[in-house]
């Protein structure tokens, strides 16, 4: 009989974390903290333990303690205070930093900038994660704080390479460590040497082996505490690439998958990357993302409860649980207006678990996030070279509502496509060679690709593949000719009727752009959507003057090929179609990626959304529930500023209509609305189960009961 996990709580669990500043202790009192704790409705609180400061009195040598703590305990008291109310406690701790004192003793713990000097933050010293200040220090730490107190979870902060937007680190152990892996000596940075590039892809590696030395330590000395190391995905390149943070890496060795969605800078729906992401990577662990109600530089000022709603709803909605973080609560001068609307959002959770808890997404259709196309297609500058080109297929089935998983390129494996009928892949160009294998079983077996620019022309580390596997589908071969950043170039309709075209309406053209892959073969004639070449008066400069403002040739190159490949089939874009529609908001494009999806042969629709605004939907099922969440991003404040502008209202949109497709032999009890709390009436009609949402301001999500 297997044995239910000691972690299985994490899945529901409701969770706050408190980061203390190290002279907090002064003013710590237990048992308002927890009082603060309950009136949230939390499972779980976290909080500052150890690491660069100590809360309680340590017994190991150099771990300085919080200057005002005195002769107290305030981690055993706090543990009491939490018992006591029933909520579990984490043990929060952050590796990144050592102490002048400590560097002194040990400067071999230290990361050295290039110039061989250490490097400061707030007086204090960067920790180089491949040193003895991690790989000693932090493990004796890890044993004296379990060993001493019953913490059901520990939960480290920043244990990433040159955390804190620092530099690399070119330490002596760094040094040393990568001749021993590879031979050579440390590159410096210059992303088109494949040697820096196998010292960037080390990074993650390291990473991982020390997430993996900590899980057995905490196994080892308290087994029921959960391991959660942090990172973060996408959004936060510049943080995760230098710092060495790649879950594929690291999820193997935790109890709980954490990742952290705290900058306001990012796009809005971040949250929903970071947990679709998980959720494709360890559907069955515990996930957590950190979320808070500051900006990241302005930590005691609080955003928006609108902004915060929808940052929060895509959490929740796409199978994970948020992790509230709270700093500086007991500073004099706070912001307490970004408390309130929180803790009304943790309740409106603790009441409505059955509409979250234990979700698994039903979408059979998922896009590809490549961290090898992030770092090795143009490492230094990855968001024009891959970034953007996901951003604009994630909004495209945003736009197009059509529900939908995220897939890690390192996770392209036949079990994991075997969920899915369509398979988006823009410009993922770095992929393994499992990878492209199980690609090309996915569509041989009756799945469809959709894909674009570079993708397949190139293996995990950015060198070029001698026979891409788009190439292979199309029978066609790469003239090495790029046709580079077009501007007022056009696509020609050449056959209105074709399935890209559904919806379009009256028009012959459509606006292209960016980089043209030129390939030769019959597979590149066109049959759909011809090149022409940039209307403009002088070349690159995107302008023409009026009069001379017209289309003088129509080529014959296709820029949407199509190839049927056993039983399944190939839809490629041999320009940067998501990036283009993403860079200027270009509705048609979307469609056209939507009609792309939509023509699968053996593909219809689970969900049906209808009415006016800009959606994420998601649609999760559990044993006899099914739940569909619709989160609202239609937002004022589309002028460009230099920035993305906060989020103070979210437009309300009155009678939104929504179709299910009923899962086979199921027939639906009753029907509710989460956020209004009521019962919705529906009606059922070939198959579809129909429902409206009188209102949605910020998100709504409609639970069924089947039977």
């Amino acid at each position: 009989m297997s044995q239910i996990s000691p972690h299985e709580w994490l899945k529901s669990a409701l969770i706050m974390i408190m980061t203390m500043r190290e002279d907090d202790a002064a003013k710590w009192e237990p048992e308002k903290l927890v009082e603060f704790a309950k009136s949230f409705s939390v499972d779980a609180l976290g909080f500052s333990v150890a690491g660069i400061t100590a809360f309680y009195p340590t017994e190991i040598p150099l771990h300085r303690r919080s200057p005002s703590l005195g002769d107290r305990d305030l981690v055993g008291e706090t543990l009491k205070a939490l018992n006591e109310a029933g909520i579990k406690a984490i043990a929060r701790i952050d590796s990144s930093l050592v102490p002048r004192g400590m560097a002194a003793d040990h400067p071999e713990w230290c990361a050295r900038d290039e110039a061989g000097k250490l490097i400061s933050v707030h007086g204090l010293y960067v920790a180089c994660p491949n040193g003895g200040y991690y790989h000693e220090f932090a493990i004796k730490v890890v044993r004296e704080v379990l060993g001493r107190y019953a913490f059901s979870g520990m939960w480290s902060n920043a244990a990433q390479f040159s955390p804190w937007h620092t530099r690399v680190c070119y330490c002596s152990n760094c040094q040393s460590k990568f001749r021993a892996d590879t031979g050579h000596a440390m590159p410096k940075e210059n992303w088109s040497d494949p040697l820096w590039r196998r010292y960037n892809e080390l990074r993650y590696r390291w990473i991982a082996e020390w997430v993996e030395l900590m899980d057995k330590t905490i196994a080892e000395v308290r087994p029921e505490c959960a391991w959660m190391p942090l990172a973060q995905v996408m959004e936060s390149w510049d943080h995760s690439q230098k710092g060495g943070w790649d879950i594929d890496y690291t999820a193997p060795f935790a109890d709980m998958v954490i990742l952290e969605a705290q900058r306001r800078y990012a796009n809005l729906w971040w949250p929903g990357v970071e947990a679709r992401y998980m959720r494709g990577i360890e559907e069955d662990k515990p996930g957590g993302i950190v979320v808070s109600y500051f900006l990241p530089w302005w930590r005691l000022y609080s955003v928006p409860e609108p902004e915060n709603r929808v940052w929060m709803s895509q959490v929740v909605a796409h199978g994970c649980r948020p992790w509230l973080h709270v700093t500086g609560f007991f500073s004099e001068h706070f912001d307490r207006r970004g408390l309130e609307p929180m803790r009304k959002m943790y309740k409106f959770l603790a009441k409505n678990r059955d509409a979250y808890d234990g979700m698994k997404s039903q979408a059979d259709v998922a896009l590809v996030y490549s961290r090898f196309s992030q770092d090795n297609l143009n490492g230094g500058q990855p968001e024009p070279a891959y970034i953007n080109h996901f951003r604009g297929a994630y909004n495209a089935m945003m736009q197009q509502r059509i529900p939908f998983d995220l897939l890690s390129d390192k996770r392209i494996t036949p079990s994991q496509l075997g969920k899915y009928k369509v398979l988006l892949l823009p410009n993922g160009a770095c992929l393994n060679d499992a990878a492209v294998d199980a690609l090309r079983a996915f569509v041989e077996g009756g799945g469809r690709l959709i894909a674009s620019s570079e993708a397949t022309f190139r293996n995990e580390l950015g060198e070029l593949r001698e026979h891409p596997l788009i190439l292979e589908f199309l029978g066609a071969e790469d003239t090495q000719t790029v046709e580079r950043d077009l501007k007022a170039a056009y696509g020609r309709i050449i056959d209105p009727s074709h399935f890209l075209f559904e919806g379009i309406g009256d028009t012959d053209v459509l606006p292209i752009g960016g980089d043209l892959k030129v390939l030769k073969g019959p597979g590149t004639r066109a049959d759909a959507l011809a090149y022409v070449p940039p209307v403009e008066g002088e070349r690159g400069s995107g302008f023409s003057v009026p009069e001379y403002n017209f289309i003088e040739r129509v080529s014959t190159y296709s820029l949407a090929m199509t190839a049927q490949v056993k039983q399944g089939s190939l839809v490629y874009f041999p320009w940067p179609i998501e990036q283009v529609a993403h860079h200027y908001g270009l509705a048609d494009l979307f469609q056209v990626i939507g009609n792309a999806v939509r023509s699968t042969p053996g593909w219809s629709p689970k969900l049906r959304v209808t009415g006016p605004g800009f959606y994420d939907v998601a649609l999760m099922a559990k044993d006899d529930r099914l739940a569909v969440t619709v989160i609202n991003f239609s937002a004022p404040g589309s002028f460009n500023s230099g920035h993305r502008r906060l989020v103070h209202e979210v437009m309300p949109v009155s009678e939104v209509q929504v179709e299910i497709r009923l899962p086979e032999g199921r027939r639906c009890r009753s029907a509710r609305l989460a956020v209004a709390a009521e019962e919705v009436t529906f009606e059922i009609e070939d198959g579809f189960l129909k429902a409206r949402i009188p209102k949605l301001t910020e998100f709504e999500t409609i639970l069924l009961s089947l039977e």
